[in-house]
């Protein structure tokens, strides 16, 4: 099902749909924002963790609830942008209050992020909803991220149900993956694509082993079964995941 509409009207129907599957008591969305970046010329990694650790130090005096990592990629094709920032709270309130603080007193601290790269071109906002994640917020890793497009006559809620059936079938193998839905909604613009989906792991060696058992354990096999009816994901992107601030730093 290819939508391309307005930004509004997908990000009402992301929402509704979202809100669907919450007041079935089997997610609870939240907010995640995207924001792909250059480095100004002379300007590298090194550079964004001497302002990132700035920003550790604003964030916790401004009591922020809010997590951020460091995309880059490193398996993927004709990418414009150095890496991305990606950014997460716990609930849409948190996105709130932690929005307000930044505009009224985060000024000084944008201007030294200026300094190391731009990342004005594209910053999206998603709700994220977990299929195979952990309690706490996920620490540096590999992260891939597939865009989703469901097939005719087939909503949020089915898409949901079969990623969480698939997700749970490979766990069952043995897969160490951690994975999530995130529906766009604010900033996007026009897209021929109704979601993301983010599968993470700790380390490569993971990400290996969940190959292993895709391509010759059952699960491509689980996949085509359970995935394929209902939607088609495109091959996925895979990043080198930095921690920038973790939801619990103190």
């Amino acid at each position: 099902m290819n939508r391309f509409i307005s930004a509004a009207a997908f990000a009402a129907a992301c929402v509704s749909g979202v809100q669907a599957l919450a007041q079935d008591g089997q997610v609870k969305a939240a907010p995640v924002d995207f924001r792909a970046c250059t480095f100004h010329e002379g300007k590298g990694i090194k550079d964004l963790n001497k302002v990132a650790e700035k920003f550790r130090v604003y964030a916790r005096e401004n009591d922020f609830n809010y997590a951020a990592w460091a995309l880059v990629p490193e398996f993927a094709t004709a990418v414009p942008y150095d890496f991305g920032w990606l950014g997460a709270w716990p609930s849409s309130e948190a996105f709130g209050i932690s929005m307000e603080k930044w505009k009224a007193t985060g000024g000084g601290l944008a201007e030294a992020f200026a300094e190391v790269m731009d990342c004005g071109d594209r910053h999206e906002l998603a709700m994220w909803v977990p299929i195979t994640a952990p309690e706490s917020s996920p620490e540096e890793g590999v992260l891939m991220i597939s865009r989703c497009t469901l097939k005719d006559g087939k909503s949020d809620r089915d898409a949901y149900q079969a990623h969480l059936a698939f997700g749970k079938h490979m766990r069952g193998l043995g897969s160490l993956a951690s994975s999530w839905l995130f529906y766009p909604t604010i900033g996007t613009g026009e897209i021929d694509y109704d979601y993301y989906h983010a599968v993470a792991f700790y380390r490569y060696s993971d990400m290996g082993a969940a190959m292993e058992l895709y391509a010759n354990g059952g699960g491509h096999d689980a996949a085509q079964k359970l995935l394929d009816p209902i939607t088609d994901c495109q091959t996925p992107i895979v990043f080198d995941a930095l921690s920038l601030r973790a939801f619990d730093e103190r």
